[in-house]
């Protein structure tokens, strides 16, 4: 059996990795891309199991038996009882559609396959990331996934390209090619890039190169402290420099994964201060415990947050988590990893068939548990039916969510609004906001006798010549609206979007444009003004929704756990502050004074008093679906008060004069 001298420096590397990733998540210091963590692991497996396999080939004693028996010693115990506790806990806390998650993700993590559950589930109107538990275990799944390719792998470029130089070119030549796809995929699927292993391989295959002999050896005192010194100084910076964001990992992830590498090969040419360093006996103890701390601390922050309606952690109370992950890292590490992981291994056939067996009937046991969780839609006994009810508000059944990044035909009976059978004379552009508002301009013009058309594509503002960062489809869909506008006349185009996202700073999409300008503040002014323009020469009238004042964060969530575990109703949303949230927007709009048949509507009167802005009716039923989308009572709110207002009505189209509607003119 071939193995790799144990290294007290690879440790050291394992600890920083993990100590960036839960500083990261617990909201401790100032690593803003400790994230990348996940990256250092990716290198340091390549190298460790590249070297094991092909040290094992090269002697002729590599079996396939033996090394999964060692992956199941080292991977399973504590996966196992971090997804049996957790899958209990969530049974206990979890909201049903939570559970039902929980339950998927479970399934999904035994078969080696979270990671395309997850990228799967990083759709626009997915749950938020924060309230899965098991998220974490992508980043396994690409590992086992590696694991099972890269044998045989090995094995038939062992068997076809004699020589190590050949091998070598071989590995460089599959880097390249993962790390190619992920710089040309990086705009096109950022969810697919972060989560799939193709776009992974490079980071473990990179740490491979080195297992194999890619580079000589360090031998020159000076250069080897350099090389230390600046992998390690890179690393750090890195951790401190990188952003969570859409373009991550592409060219950015290089960074770390170089850095880590170097450190890697210097580790295996000699010592220096740097590898002294890492082998110090605290840095060595949390690398030993990294595994089993990666795998509890998530769960455990995730069902802290979750019991507390997901709001922000007090410093004294991460901290407190921080030291009970430890704890439990330690404990797992001792009483579950190690016993099995230091027992003979492949001493007998029977003992190895007999752990494959226990490792299988175990995973089968769990799943089958983790299956239960569709009973009674994740046991939904368990909570008051208002809770229930709550809970369902946020998954609810998203009418025209079809119509999302769908251009829509005026031939055809899809993405119309209003009347079934009439010509599109109407036509709805914006964003998932605008989907939202979609059946409240369905039922106005369903009064009215008109027919409409609406195209929405989320997170994509209706302007020209911008580009969004992570969706090229955005530019193009908006060109192509565009084009459906040129082509046939419509007598109103209602655009409205999560206009505050997109025209204020900190907003969450980044604007860019071909002029090479970045950011809202830079891109928004002119896009709009250009986009105002166009539009209002090719329409009689041009209505522009503003911005919805919103509702507390995620309002079903947190009112679902507020009745069911106690705590205060979530505070609804100042007045002054939608004001200064929308100022920017509504500066723009006072800009276009000049234009004759563009009305502005502006939603914000209809919600809010002098002081906040409700997120309920008068029945107690929530107006939003989430902290910005209109939900299906809040659409039925919204289409009370257009129905007032006469902006389709064939009379009131050739008008001269410009309004705004609710505080900035009309009321």
């Amino acid at each position: 059996m071939g193995t790799i001298a144990y290294r007290k420096d690879i440790d050291g590397l394992r600890a920083i990795a993990v100590l960036a990733v839960v500083l990261y998540h617990y909201g401790i210091g100032p690593l803003h891309g400790g994230f990348v963590g996940v990256d250092v692991f990716f290198v340091i497996s390549g190298y460790l199991i590249t070297g094991i396999i092909h040290k094992e080939i090269g002697h002729g004693d590599f079996t396939f038996a033996g090394f999964y028996e060692r992956r199941v010693r080292r991977i399973f115990p504590a996966l196992f009882m971090m997804l049996l506790v957790t899958l209990a806990v969530g049974t206990w806390l979890l909201l049903p559609s939570d559970l039902l998650r929980l339950g998927r993700a479970t399934i999904a993590t035994l078969l080696f396959g979270s990671n395309l559950l997850f990228w799967r589930q990083s759709g626009y109107f997915d749950t938020r990331s924060e309230y899965t538990p098991l998220l974490h275990t992508w980043s396994l799944a690409v590992e086992e996934q590696f694991y099972i390719g890269l044998p045989i792998l090995l094995i038939l470029l062992h068997r076809y390209l004699r020589g190590d130089a050949r091998l070598k070119f071989a590995l460089l030549a599959c880097s390249a090619v993962s790390f190619a796809l992920c710089l040309w995929f990086q705009a096109r699927g950022p969810a697919a890039t972060f989560f799939l292993s193709p776009f992974r391989a490079w980071e473990l295959l990179l740490g491979g190169l080195l297992a194999i002999g890619a580079l000589p050896p360090i031998v020159r005192p000076a250069l080897h402290g350099a090389v230390s010194w600046l992998a390690l100084a890179t690393l750090l910076w890195a951790l401190w420099w990188i952003r969570a964001g859409p373009e991550f990992p592409g060219w950015r992830a290089g960074l770390p994964v170089v850095a880590t590498a170097a450190l890697l090969h210097a580790g295996a040419s000699s010592s220096s201060q740097v590898q002294r360093l890492l082998s110090l006996r605290p840095m060595v103890f949390v690398g030993l415990i990294s595994y089993s701390l990666y795998l509890w601390h998530w769960p455990l922050l995730v069902f802290v947050r979750y019991r507390s309606a997901m709001q922000p952690l007090e410093p004294r109370v991460s901290w407190l988590l921080f030291a009970l992950a430890l704890a439990l890292a330690a404990a797992s590490y001792r009483w579950v990893e190690t016993p099995l992981r230091r027992r003979k291994q492949g001493a007998r056939p029977g003992t190895r068939r007999a752990l494959f067996a226990a490792a299988a009937v175990a995973s089968v046991l769990l799943a089958s548990a983790a299956a239960t969780t569709r009973f009674d839609g994740g046991w939904r006994s368990r909570f008051a039916p208002d809770v229930v009810a709550l809970d369902d508000a946020r998954h609810p059944s998203i009418p025209f969510r079809q119509c999302n990044g769908r251009v829509p035909d005026p031939a055809s009976t899809t993405c119309r609004l209003g009347a079934a059978n009439g010509t599109p004379t109407i036509l709805l552009w914006g964003d998932s906001h605008a989907l939202a508002w979609a059946p409240a301009l369905d039922a106005v013009l369903k009064h009215a006798g008109k027919t409409g058309l609406l195209a929405a594509r989320g997170a994509c503002a209706p302007l020209l010549g911008i580009r969004i960062l992570g969706d090229p489809g955005c530019r193009d869909d908006n060109d192509k609206v565009m084009g459906l506008i040129r082509s046939r006349h419509f007598d109103v185009i209602v655009l409205h979007a999560s206009w505050m996202k997109y025209s204020g700073p900190g907003g969450q999409d980044t604007l860019a444009d071909d002029a090479g300008h970045r950011g809202n503040l830079e891109v928004f002014p002119p896009a709009f003004r250009s986009t105002m323009k166009v539009v209002a020469a090719l329409t009689d009238r041009v209505v522009l929704v503003g911005p919805t004042p919103g509702a507390p964060d995620d309002a079903p969530f947190t009112l679902s756990v507020a009745r069911q575990y106690g705590g205060a109703m979530p505070p609804a949303r100042l007045r002054a502050r939608v004001q200064r949230d929308t100022k920017w927007f509504w500066r723009e709009v006072a800009r276009h004074a000049g234009f004759t048949n563009i009305r502005a509507v502006d939603p914000a009167p209809w919600f809010c008093n002098a002081v906040s802005c409700r997120y309920l009716d008068t029945q107690g039923r929530l107006l939003y679906r989430d902290g910005g989308h209109l939900s299906l009572n809040g659409a039925a709110f919204v289409a009370n008060h257009l129905a007032t207002m006469h902006l389709f009505d064939s009379s009131a189209l050739h008008t001269k004069r410009v309004r705004l509607g609710g505080e900035h003119g009309e009321g």
